[in-house]
């Protein structure tokens, strides 16, 4: 017996066979019923272009897959910081200037004035550099030219002629040709040295040196370095005074001998008035000095030049 022989009996048999019947009329009746109460008046779309719209076309959107950053121009403000009152803040915004490389037209765009463009083809704005001021700085004297050794001896109608280079407070170099013999250095408001003389030979010219005054540089000082009373200063060298006070000292000036040359006279006599021509300043000065190297340095003008009697002996 086949299956549904079984069901069918079984339906009877347990008296379910009217429900089975439902099922089976229901099962055929409600497709027909559905099928007769579907719309008939489906829209078929039109083939063709669409017909003409006279209404307000809506702007395209468009929608970026990638995120994008916005960045503001200008510097931040710190809320928490309070504004004072009565300031007024004026941004302004700087144009956008794109340059044609083939034409060389400056096409602006963007909001704020415009400022004029220099430069080929760089289409930006330039503001001129200011250039920083050098500080000025003390000038020292300038090496002498090479020149002729000085004579180490003068004939009966020449005397010693002296350059001297000597700094000034504003930076400048001040030179002194011919330097007269007992010339007070840097001024006679500020006497800080005198000029004693061309030393016998001619190879350096001596230089009293004040109290209170501090040498360094170049040179020869007697009796020495510490408790310098005579400075020897040959052409080319250069030596720096400064000023002792309580707490250390105070640079002044800077100088150097140029040169050492002798001077041609008419005649003896001119020759000797030459050789006698000196400051009365400073010979004042020195006779007040209490300096006692002085007394080893002594000017002869017979000679034309400072002797330096240490080098004399006694007897024969």
């Amino acid at each position: 017996m086949s299956v549904p022989r079984n069901m069918l009996k079984e339906l009877v048999d347990r008296k379910l066979w009217p429900i089975a019947l439902v099922l089976i009329v229901a099962l055929v009746a409600v497709p027909v019923l559905l099928t007769k109460k579907a719309p008939t008046d489906i829209v078929t779309p039109p083939t063709g272009p669409l017909p003409y719209s006279s209404g307000t076309t809506l702007p395209a959107i468009s929608i970026k897959a990638s995120p994008t950053n916005s960045k503001l121009a200008g510097g931040g403000r710190n809320p928490f910081t309070p504004q004072i009152a009565g300031t007024t803040t004026t941004t302004t915004v700087a144009a956008v200037t794109t340059t044609t490389p083939s034409t060389g037209t400056d096409t602006t765009s963007g909001g704020g004035a415009t400022s004029p463009t220099t430069g080929s083809g760089a289409g930006v704005s330039t503001t001129p550099a200011t250039t920083p001021t050098t500080p000025t700085t003390p000038t020292t004297p300038a090496p002498p030219a090479p020149v002729k050794p000085a004579p180490t001896g003068l004939t009966a109608t020449q005397s010693y002629h002296v350059s001297l280079a000597l700094t000034t407070s504003d930076g400048g170099v001040n030179t002194i040709d011919p330097l007269q013999r007992l010339s007070i250095l840097p001024s006679k408001q500020t006497p800080m040295l005198v000029e004693l003389g061309v030393l016998q030979g001619g190879h350096s010219v001596l230089f009293v040196v004040e109290p209170g005054t501090i040498v360094s540089g170049a040179g020869t000082c007697t009796p020495g370095p510490i408790d310098c009373e005579i400075l020897s200063l040959s052409p080319g060298q250069r030596a720096g005074i400064s000023k002792q006070t309580a707490t250390g000292s105070t640079p002044v000036a800077l100088f150097s001998v140029n040169s050492i040359t002798a001077d041609d006279h008419p005649s003896v006599a001119a020759a000797n008035a030459a050789r006698q021509d000196a400051s009365s300043v400073g010979r004042e000065l020195l006779n007040k000095s209490p300096l006692s190297a002085i007394s080893l340095f002594q000017y002869d003008p017979s000679v034309g030049a400072v002797v330096d009697l240490r080098n004399l002996t006694v007897g024969g």
